[in-house]
């Protein structure tokens, strides 16, 4: 049986037995995008606010259902493609959750696993 490995820092490898066991904290910027990248991003990041925005504006709009499906279809496999081959270059799994500043091009990890909400939650110091 292959064991599963995938790069954490540059040129050093872990084996895992669990992916969650070496997720990173939220915030932890584990790369950074190259231009082409990060222009890529750009683009799916406002194909993705057009289409949530025509999603959200409840009108009525020409044509057919199945058509909107294609351009659903061709922007998510768009989406896959382009993040797939950044995680396989970062050598992080899927279930991660990933970002790009857009502006700056740091890579950075964000699951909402913020652990300060966790201390606020456990901590008596704010009860009244």
């Amino acid at each position: 049986m292959k064991k599963n490995k995938f790069r954490v820092v540059d040129s050093e490898y872990v084996e895992i037995q669990n992916i969650y066991d070496v997720k990173p904290i939220d915030g932890t910027i584990i790369g950074m995008a190259t231009e082409e990248e990060m222009e890529l991003a750009t683009e799916l990041e406002y194909k993705h606010h057009a289409l949530t925005r025509l999603q959200e504006g409840n009108f009525q709009f020409t044509g057919s259902y199945r058509e909107l499906l294609q351009d659903l279809e061709a922007f998510e496999k768009e989406f896959v493609i382009f993040y797939r081959a950044l995680y396989k270059r970062l050598s992080i799994p899927w279930e991660w959750t990933i970002r790009i500043d857009l502006a700056n091009g740091p890579i950075y990890v964000i699951n909402e696993d913020m652990p300060y909400y966790e201390e606020y939650e456990e901590s008596d110091e704010y009860d009244m």
